[in-house]
């Protein structure tokens, strides 16, 4: 596993930084902190990949043709591909979120100046699909599809679209969560949000703290557990969904999921590790 970074800084000013952290194939994130009124670009779409936001503090105002959601701390905001929408910072406070692209379709690219290399049209040349599909959900147990629900482990579905899936998972002290796998056609990505959690590769164990955002590319053996003394709490995110949902509740015995290659997998240096700056 590589060193802990804290991104690529894309743009810095008074009213807006800007951090690419991950720029793989299957997924492009970057951390957003932007000063009130931010963010008024045109309406657009994406024909290939969602975008998902996750208001870390402030308020998003989210655009779609037929209505506009305001977008709150710890709640995600998913606009699958086909829906015309962009957002904003909105009220008289700055907003700082995490903004996903999945599939990364160029992403990384685009922020670093190259427009012409991402998936993203104006709103005027698509016919948007039905704003209905955009997912909001607000992390912390209250919503979503809980799968187990217990004092000491909390697991709940809060996203499962085509792009992504994205659960939460809150353990006590000591709890385990997967022993070391690899998963062949997708990436399995961690965003710690409190305490720390141990990731196991096949160089060893790796203890990240919260808010560490770690990403397997598909071919690296991983597994974590909580080894801490106290509570620990994630985002899982899973690119494409590749049907983890069903697979959690019992329902995907086909699971793109198996034991560690003999070879040991793909090196575990391509891993992605970054530190979300608070």
């Amino acid at each position: 596993m590589s060193e802990i970074g804290a991104g690529e800084v894309i743009f810095r000013s008074d009213k807006l930084e800007v951090a690419l952290l991950v720029d793989i194939e299957q997924v492009a994130a970057v951390v957003v902190r932007a000063a009130p009124g931010w963010g008024r670009t045109p309406p657009h779409v994406h024909a290939r990949h969602a975008e998902a936001v996750y208001v870390l503090d402030g308020e998003l105002e989210l655009r779609l043709e037929d209505r506009v959601h305001h977008v709150g701390p710890e709640t995600w905001a998913v606009v699958p591909r086909g829906v015309v929408h962009t957002f904003e910072v909105a009220g008289d406070r700055p907003a700082r979120y995490l903004a996903l692209h999945a599939p990364g379709s160029g992403y990384g690219a685009y922020v670093r100046g190259d427009v012409a290399a991402f998936d993203q049209r104006p709103a005027a040349d698509a016919v948007s699909a039905d704003p209905a599909l955009v997912i909001l959900r607000r992390a912390g147990g209250s919503e979503g599809e809980k799968v187990t629900d217990r004092p000491e482990r909390r697991a709940t579905v809060l996203v499962d679209a085509e792009e992504l899936v994205i659960s939460e998972f809150d353990y006590g002290p000591g709890e385990r969560g997967a022993a070391r796998h690899v998963h062949r056609e997708h990436a399995d990505a961690f965003l710690v949000l409190d305490g720390e959690f141990t990731f196991h590769l096949c160089d060893g164990s790796h203890t990240l703290p919260a808010p560490t955002l770690v990403v397997f590319p598909s071919g690296v053996v991983h597994g974590f557990d909580n080894d801490s003394p106290a509570r620990a709490r994630t985002f899982n995110f899973h690119l494409p969904s590749s049907g983890f949902a069903d697979y959690i509740q019992g329902r995907n015995p086909g699971f793109d999921q198996f034991d560690p290659p003999a070879d040991g997998g793909v090196d575990p240096t391509a891993v992605v590790v970054a530190r979300i700056a608070e």
